[in-house]
């Protein structure tokens, strides 16, 4: 019998997204827009409280387990603490997205929100469900669900040039890297004759190391590398940031790389954790951590467009995270789970403000934030704590973030990388603070007031309250973090 709670969470979000297109389908155009966005968010919003509901911990008292994890599929998936945190970083920025694109479409018109709506949400299910991947055949599906869906949602806007743009450049550099992906679990599979990762891991640990083998390894990291935008394999991140919808942009700057690292604590963590190969894939991924954080912050210097400027802080973000990553243990999880975290609130906190400043302006220039503070002081607020906590600065959480990563790297003999990591840091201050002093400092073009609803001033303030509290008390987030990590280890 399948145990369906296993992968409840997806179940609810395709659910919901067919029953979108079929409301679409009957309903009348005058009232559907509204009722479709409505069934999204409830949608995802059940798949988020049905997450605790699998942890045992349900706020409502309707506990669907007693926390233990959950396998179907003769343990092809596999719900366990650590997915279950994945999920929930995955379907919160998936409700964030959710809002953004409300305001988007307000300005950027299209006859077809309720395709861009079943879409995300199926990106969200395949983002959800690679996280309890236990085998690499269920690995690549649940990914191919997520990139497929994602070069969809990045050339949405079909009679934009630029949307367009990114979702050709994005198809075709991601398409390559599934090659790549796809051919060396090929060669994983030849090596062992088997597909599931546990099984790898006690395959390989019993072979002397092999060309063969370490090939594989490197195809597989660039495959992967490419969806967590790391260098060199960044080079579609700017351009498709650019070009895609802002909401676009926003989930596959959070949803997409939670993902991307879920993959990769599963594959190497677990299935490629042997001595044969173990120091080969940590010296590659301390070269590309490197290489991130280095590129990622001097080429985000000179841009002009807000969103291609977050798209080489992605670039330089992965980095970072890749530092904790290479501290296996559960003190390099636990930093590396609090600061996706933390970058979750601090990160959408700043699209949510480009979505609704270009909703007014009709921009996405820097220049074009000048005497945002007289025009709405929440946005000037936002964008100087958000900014300020992705580039490290006490008293923010970004700061307890990094603080932990670079603690971990140092703690397993990476010194020289958080190093590179903490002065690239202080670099990073630079470009954001050309942002900040826009918005707060220079004098406004145009001093009309920008007009928010409820919502979003609501979760405005929820992204800054969440990025000053955990700056100065991470705990509770940290306790969370090292029991989704306690499951692996």
């Amino acid at each position: 019998m399948i145990n369906y709670l296993t992968f409840l969470p997806e179940i609810i979000l395709v659910c919901t997204a067919i029953l979108i297109l079929v409301v679409e389908l009957f309903q009348a155009p005058s009232s559907k827009r509204s009722s479709i966005r409505w069934i999204a968010f409830l949608g995802t919003l059940a798949a988020l409280l049905c997450l605790s509901c699998l942890s045992g911990s349900c706020p409502l008292g309707c506990n669907l387990t007693d926390g233990t994890a959950q396998q179907a599929f003769n343990g092809f998936i596999k719900t366990d603490g650590l997915a279950l945190y994945f999920k929930m970083i995955i379907l919160l920025a998936t409700l964030f997205t959710l809002l953004m694109t409300y305001r988007h479409f307000e300005t950027h018109k299209t006859p077809y929100p309720a395709e861009f709506l079943a879409i995300l949400l199926f990106s969200a299910a395949g983002a959800s469900a690679l996280t309890s991947a236990q085998e690499i055949i269920t690995l690549y599906i649940a990914l191919e669900t997520l990139t497929i869906s994602s070069y969809l949602l990045a050339s949405f806007m079909k009679k934009d040039k630029g949307s367009n743009e990114a979702g050709m450049k994005y198809l075709l550099l991601g398409a390559f890297s599934s090659a790549l992906l796809l051919f060396g679990f090929s060669y994983i599979y030849g090596l062992t004759g088997t597909t599931v990762i546990t099984e790898i891991a006690k395959s390989l640990a019993m072979q002397p190391s092999s060309p063969l083998a370490v090939f594989a390894l490197i195809l597989v990291v660039g495959g992967l590398a490419f969806k967590i935008s790391l260098a060199p394999f960044h080079m579609w991140t700017p351009d498709v940031y650019e070009g895609a919808p802002t909401p676009v942009t926003a989930f596959l700057s959070v949803a997409s790389k939670t993902a991307g690292f879920a993959a990769f604590v599963r594959l190497f963590w677990v299935g490629l954790n042997v001595p044969s190969l173990q120091p080969i894939w940590m010296g590659l991924f301390a070269v590309l951590s490197a290489m991130s954080i280095i590129l990622g912050n001097l080429e985000a210097i000179p841009q002009k467009n807000i969103k291609r400027l977050m798209g080489y802080s992605s670039i330089a973000q992965a980095g970072y995270i890749a530092t904790g990553f290479l501290a296996i243990g559960p003190m390099g999880l636990t930093a590396l789970l609090f600061y996706i975290f933390v970058y979750l609130f601090a990160n959408l906190g700043v699209f949510l403000t480009i979505v609704i400043v270009a909703n007014k302006t009709g921009s996405e220039q820097i220049e074009d934030y000048a005497g945002m503070w007289k025009r709405s002081p929440l946005i000037g607020i936002v964008l100087l704590v958000c900014l300020l906590s992705l580039a490290g600065v006490p008293p923010f959480a970004g700061f307890s973030g990094k603080w932990y990563l670079f603690g971990a790297a140092i703690s397993k003999g990476y010194t020289w990388l958080a190093l590179i990591g903490m002065t690239f840091s202080v670099v990073s201050l630079f470009y954001y603070l050309q942002v900040a002093k826009q918005a707060l400092v220079v004098a406004p073009k145009d001093p009309s007031p920008i007009e928010m609803s409820l919502l979003e001033r609501s979760v405005l303030i929820l992204c800054v309250v969440v990025t000053v509290t955990l700056g100065v008390w991470p705990r509770p987030i940290m306790d969370l973090a090292q029991a989704a990590a306690s499951s692996l280890f």
